[in-house]
């Protein structure tokens, strides 16, 4: 399940986007677009059973990571 929703946090576009797995499952990404245009990629570790909470994991990540907190680590972020 793709999503065209754009959220607004801080002047950063957060899209996130929930993918089903092949086990009937959800992962998700996140594509954080900061107020210069740069993009970046945050990979969602986890395992899902529906996509809402795929799709809440993938906010909680990028909210953390615009907030610098230290809740996430760099090996997540992948620029575009």
């Amino acid at each position: 399940m793709q999503t065209n929703e754009v959220l607004e946090y801080r002047g950063c576009e957060i899209r996130p986007t929930v993918t089903p797995t092949a086990s009937g499952r959800y992962s998700a990404a996140v594509l954080v677009t900061d107020r210069d245009g740069e993009t970046r990629t945050l990979g969602v570790e986890g395992d899902f059973a529906g996509p809402q909470e795929a799709r809440d994991g993938a906010m909680e990540l990028a909210i953390a990571w615009i907030q610098q907190r230290p809740v996430i680590s760099d090996r997540h972020v992948r620029r575009t």
